[in-house]
């Protein structure tokens, strides 16, 4: 038996969804990052000024594209309209949008160079819509968000969209939030942090643990210091809706107490209650003060900036769309709709990585292409062009309908002068079919060597019991004249001790010094990089470590932390100044663990607030010392 539901319960569900979002983000932005358990008075819970969410922001954005492009739309269609209409750089959208400037489309968009931020909250707060516009079909509702999901993020984070998605496709028949993750838990990535803490999480409730205790048995499993991991905060997000029951309130406080990413768990909770409740169902002590208004912090705006209006476009989009592909439900009672434009089989071309979409001088990428949509005609030849300093082979393939695939390598030329950060390719076929991707040029570092003291400190009595044991190190000694360090002459020196040129190669800003050193224990290296800018401009040196570091930029000292720590790749942010032309970088790094971890990102400073709301440098270029 084909499910049903009318045109109204559809608008009044879908309607109470994005309230129950609006509210959840309103009530728990404020409180973001804090990761304490919060107690707050029910009749506080609203800010005097309702702010912008991106939770809602990006969904309110793919309706535009689903109005555009209906089911044909790709994960390109909303990248496009992302880097147009959506300026939000942080975490991993920052490096969605640094990845996608650098010509590396979806899915490797969200893998390349995103170790930290693959599994943040960004894409499981964009679920809702795939679910809104896909009732009762939780597979295409899952395969939607997929394309969604791998704009910034990777299995993970991906498959708590995928979950929450098809959640939300069956809500409007199953208003049972247990038996809803039941059915659709199986999208979290099996043996993943991600599944084993959901799992967890219901069992905790199963089990009539409390929700502080629930919330302390997920933390001392595998809690995760950066307050926005999805990891950590889709299972709280059931325990607010379990914890809740069914209550709009209780649901929000609960989310509340759990801390951590609130305003994303609140309005993930709040939006999947509000969608089981309907609009009508929602109290109105909750709904009054958001009112109907849709708050937005993004360029873009819908004709009618009402949270009623953005129902009405999304439950007409769903009704075309169950029609369109038949997806076996039906809507009844549906007023006439406006058609979406008529889609046509187009040809497409893209592009898979064998490996990183990064190289060095020297090195090689494989890529395969792929023609998708409409076959090629037989003989249709697709060709290459490649930027300067590369070359590709074949540099032409001829296809046919049978044969949809070509292999290209692309070579980078060893002795090229400089490495840019941004390295497009073009793809041709016919006269009207064009793909345009790109490679990310490494940042290269020349290695002036390790160095530690053999002796413990005169009159340190314990570091002289450990003598055998353990190498000494210094922050404040200069084992190499700081900064007057003849680079050139050091590095000649340890590209003959290596026998191979003496650089580290850092594909995904880490320096790994395990490419040119497996010394144990304490040390001090030095590292020396140059890097060239088109212009004279203030950036952000954006630093990740793990030990003590001292840095300096054209003989001038800009940075210095001799501190112990959790890596991450902002734990400092430093504002310079590069001058037009070559910036020389010399880097001093402390070694007194067991692993050493240092990361060098550059970010524009356009937006003197924070280096968080800046896009990354992807015009600049580093020096190739294999051309010296």
């Amino acid at each position: 038996m084909p499910l049903t539901i009318s045109y109204d319960e559809y608008l009044d569900r879908v309607l109470g969804g994005w309230i129950g979002k609006s509210i959840g983000g309103a009530v728990g932005a404020r409180f973001e990052g804090y990761k304490g358990w919060i107690e707050i008075d029910p009749q506080e819970m609203f800010p005097q000024q309702i702010p912008p969410n991106d939770d809602l922001d990006l969904q309110v954005l793919w309706l535009k594209v689903l109005e555009e492009k209906g089911a044909a739309l790709t994960s390109d269609d909303l990248a496009q309209a992302w880097l147009e209409h959506c300026w939000y750089p942080f975490n991993e959208y920052g490096t969605f949008r640094r990845n996608w400037r650098l010509g590396i489309h979806p899915p490797y968009s969200g893998s390349y160079d995103n170790e930290f931020w693959e599994t943040g909250e960004g894409c499981p707060i964009r679920s809702e819509i795939w679910g809104y516009v896909f009732p009762g079909a939780p597979d295409l509702a899952a395969a939607y968000a997929e394309r969604d999901g791998v704009l910034d993020h990777t299995e993970e984070s991906v498959g708590a969209e995928k979950m929450l998605a098809a959640m939300a496709a069956m809500a409007f028949f199953i208003p049972d939030v247990r038996r809803l993750t039941a059915m659709f838990i199986h999208y979290l990535p099996k043996g993943s942090t991600i599944a084993r803490l959901t799992h967890a999480a219901l069992d905790a409730h199963a089990r009539g643990l409390s929700l502080r205790e629930a919330r302390e048995l997920l933390l001392s499993l595998e809690g995760h210091p950066e307050a926005c991991d999805a990891r950590l905060n889709i299972p709280f997000t059931l325990l607010a809706l379990l914890y809740g029951r069914n209550d709009m309130q209780e649901t929000l406080l609960s989310a509340l107490h759990c801390g951590y990413d609130t305003d994303c768990t609140l309005a993930s909770a709040a939006a999947l209650l509000g969608q089981i409740l309907g609009a009508k169902g929602i109290p109105a002590s909750l709904k009054e003060p958001i009112g109907d208004e849709l708050v937005m912090g993004i360029s873009y705006h819908r004709p009618e900036m009402t949270l009623s209006a953005l129902a009405r476009d999304t439950v007409r989009v769903g009704t075309l769309l169950a029609q369109e592909l038949g997806t076996g439900v039906a809507i009844l009672n549906a007023p006439p709709l406006k058609a979406l434009p008529p889609q046509h089989v187009k040809t497409r071309l893209r592009v898979e990585y064998e490996g990183l979409p990064c190289a060095a001088p020297g090195e090689s990428v494989r890529i395969t292409v792929h023609v998708e949509g409409r076959p090629p005609e037989e003989g249709a030849e697709l060709t290459i062009s490649c930027p300067e300093g590369w070359q590709a082979l074949p540099t032409k393939v001829r296809l046919n309908p049978l044969m949809r695939r070509a292999q290209f390598t692309l070579y980078a030329d060893p002795y090229m002068p400089a490495m840019p950060m941004r390295n497009l390719f073009t793809l041709r076929m016919g006269r009207e079919i064009e793909h345009t991707f790109g490679v990310a040029g490494a940042g290269l570092w020349r290695f002036l060597g390790v160095y530690f003291d053999p002796l413990p400190p005169e009159g340190d009595a314990v570091a002289k019991s450990r003598a055998f044991q353990h190498h000494f190190v210094s922050f404040s000694k200069e084992y190499l004249p700081e900064p007057g360090v003849d680079v050139s002459a050091l590095y000649r020196r340890w590209s003959h001790i290596l026998g191979r040129p003496a650089v580290i190669v850092a594909r995904e800003r880490c320096v790994e010094l395990e490419q040119v050193t497996g010394l144990q224990g304490e040390y001090v290296a030095y590292l020396a990089r140059t890097i060239i800018s088109p212009d004279e401009r203030q950036v952000y040196l954006v630093v990740g470590h793990n030990d003590g570091y001292r840095l300096f930029l054209n003989g001038e000292k800009v940075a210095e932390a001799d501190e112990q720590l959790w890596w991450e790749p902002f734990n400092n942010a430093h504002l310079v100044r590069l001058k037009k032309g070559e910036n020389h970088l010399l880097l001093k790094l402390v070694k007194r663990g067991e692993e050493l971890k240092w990361s060098l990102g550059i970010r524009e400073a356009t937006r003197p607030e924070h280096h968080n709301v800046n896009d990354w440098c992807v015009d600049l270029a580093d020096r190739n010392p294999l051309a010296e």
